[in-house]
């Protein structure tokens, strides 16, 4: 009966991995915006320079929800495919011990 085990930490890698990946890229990003900010420390940044500024962060914040509410929908699909595996697993081990 011990020959088969199911083992799924490949499968829970996979769901955090993308998670950090968002972690990294975030905070990536804020330092990007804070060195740029840090070029202009009394404030006098061109308007022009600050609109374009403004636009990447807001299209930088919609692309990493994106990508957040991707990776949410593969990790409930991950989550199953670990759930469904085991219940395999568990029906094959009731099986092989009748």
């Amino acid at each position: 009966m011990g020959h088969y085990r199911f083992q799924d930490l490949g499968m829970a890698d996979v769901q955090r991995v993308g998670t950090l990946q968002v972690e990294e890229c975030n905070e990536i990003w804020s330092d990007v915006m804070t060195q740029i900010g840090a070029l202009f420390p009394d404030g006098d940044i061109d308007a022009g320079l600050a609109g374009v500024l403004s636009e990447r962060n807001e299209k930088y914040q919609r692309d990493v929800q994106s990508y957040v509410d991707d990776l949410g929908l593969q990790n409930t699909a991950v989550g199953r495919t670990r759930e469904i595996a085991a219940d395999g697993g568990e029906a094959m081990r009731r099986a092989a011990s009748l």
